[in-house]
């Protein structure tokens, strides 16, 4: 198993970006975000080899 790969939290993703986690499941619901992977109960996140990808296709910004 491969345990180096970092996850990366709602709270965290909305701080790197400068919105709140309420916008990020509004862009989630609106197609804008990839959905999160559930780890557990209280545990999503996103894998960072999937933010990465996501924020490099959103040359434009998001809208």
């Amino acid at each position: 198993m491969n345990f180096e790969k970092r996850i990366v939290r709602p709270a965290e993703l909305a701080a790197a970006l400068g919105v709140s986690t309420v916008t990020l499941w509004n862009w989630r619901r609106r197609g804008i975000l990839p959905e999160p992977n559930t780890y557990g109960p209280r545990f999503v996140g996103w894998p960072h080899s999937t933010i990465e990808a996501w924020f490099v296709s959103q040359e434009g910004g998001v809208k």
